[in-house]
């Protein structure tokens, strides 16, 4: 499942910012949606992404390199492999509308917002639902009923 999980987890990271309601302060300051992702061996899955569409305006992914260069986001995936970048991720984030997703054990607990699980050769995610709320983002209940927890 290597290289397909990393596909998976983009596409997972694309549907999740698919189906979250922004403020509408945000979704007014932008033209196209930015999907960033920390992680080089993630580069050509979440570069597939830019032929891709939220709610008719394209997306342009961005490779990070470090935490600092969040807050032109909307959405961030971090690699499992850069989980001594969670601390700084959450402070950089501090409550701005940016989506938090990532495969590090225990993201959602850390405050994470979204936790791609894999198990059994299978992806599964957990949601926190109070990270969300905080931020002023609002998850599909599609997707809650998705989920295999939700911290509410």
């Amino acid at each position: 499942m290597a290289e397909d999980a990393f596909e998976l987890k983009a596409a997972f990271t694309y549907n999740f910012a698919k189906f979250t309601q922004w403020p509408q302060a945000r979704i007014e300051q932008q033209s196209t949606w930015k999907i960033c992702f920390i992680g080089k061996q993630y580069r050509d899955s979440f570069m597939a992404l830019s032929t891709k569409k939220i709610d008719n305006q394209s997306i342009s992914p961005i490779e990070l390199t470090e935490t600092n260069q969040v807050d032109h986001c909307d959405a961030i995936f971090i690699d499992s492999n850069y989980r001594e970048l969670t601390r700084r991720l959450f402070l950089a984030v501090n409550d701005k509308a940016i989506l938090t997703v990532s495969d590090i054990s225990g993201f959602s607990a850390q405050g994470g917002m979204i936790e791609i699980i894999e198990q059994d050769q299978r992806l599964y995610f957990k949601v926190n639902q109070q990270a969300l709320e905080k931020a002023g983002l609002t998850i599909s209940s599609q997707v809650l009923k998705l989920a295999v927890e939700v911290k509410r």
